[in-house]
């Protein structure tokens, strides 16, 4: 079989040995399947904050309905008198804490062409913070249960002191709230950090996510060193922390990202795929 070639040609050197950049790079506007997927995800981490919005003041509101401060007797006796309802209290708690976790993870990957190491930072302060959630809030209550159960190897201690060890775990897990607080703080300084470099996000929405993280950093600092301020500061933590936290928040719901600009910081990040 005879080949032709064309002279000065050779068929093997014709086909180029560097690939064309538009087959291995991103474009930087966004494809529609792409914008779908940005827009999806931007939904999930608005819903997860509402639900966060909703669910943690509700499961407050039941603990506070039954803990009487300075009475174990009172409270002790609620507690037994209402188990169901602590319990629906303890579950929202629960629910909580898994969707922090989950937060967590969806805002790292919004978040992380602007800085993967700082967007992680962030994403382990939050999920972190729902660890110490989780042991504050559930492993206190669990032990408060057992306390007002009336097991009968609980006789070894009299109801005085099963009543004041009940009441004694519920204050603990109001203590525990400052120590979570200093990693929610933390997270919300770094997203606020993340939002506002972002691009695609308000630069006034990152503002006052790092304003309210410094307000959580404040309560749980201050009150540590005055305990007599914790009234003020929790103030001062509503103020800072609300505004910033619903406009992201709704932020997210309604209007998204810019995905051609997350698409540009992506590309720039070598970060191509959601």
């Amino acid at each position: 079989m005879t080949i032709h070639r064309t002279p000065g040609k050779d068929p093997i050197m014709a086909t180029p040995l560097v690939p064309d950049r538009e087959t291995t790079t991103c474009t930087t506007t966004a494809a529609p399947a792409a914008r779908s997927r940005l827009r999806r995800l931007t939904r999930v981490a608005g819903i997860l904050y509402l639900a966060i919005f909703v669910l943690y003041p509700l499961s407050a509101a039941v603990r506070s309905t039954l803990v009487v401060p300075g009475d174990a007797a009172g409270t002790a006796r609620n507690i037994a008198a209402s188990e169901s309802l602590f319990r629906w209290g303890m579950v929202g708690e629960a629910t909580v804490v898994l969707v922090e976790i989950a937060l967590a993870g969806v805002l790292y990957a919004l978040m992380r062409p602007v800085s993967r190491s700082v967007s992680l930072a962030a994403a382990l302060a939050r999920a972190g913070e729902g660890v110490v959630m989780a042991a504050g809030n559930l492993l206190t209550s669990i032990m408060t249960l057992v306390l007002v159960g009336g097991a009968g190897y609980l006789t070894a201690l009299s109801t005085e002191q099963r009543d004041a060890l009940a009441l004694a775990f519920q204050e603990a897990d109001s203590s525990l709230v400052l120590v979570w607080g200093l990693l929610f703080g933390l997270h919300l300084v770094l997203l606020g950090w993340l939002v506002y470099q972002s691009g695609y996000l308000p630069r006034l929405v990152g503002g006052l996510l790092a304003l309210a993280g410094f307000g959580y950093l404040a309560q749980s600092l201050g009150t540590l060193v005055a305990p007599e301020l914790a009234g003020v500061l929790s103030t001062v933590v509503l103020v800072l922390a609300v505004p910033g936290e619903l406009a992201f928040s709704g932020w997210l719901l309604v209007r998204g990202v810019d995905a051609d600009a997350w698409q540009r910081r992506a590309l720039a990040a070598r970060e191509c795929e959601l």
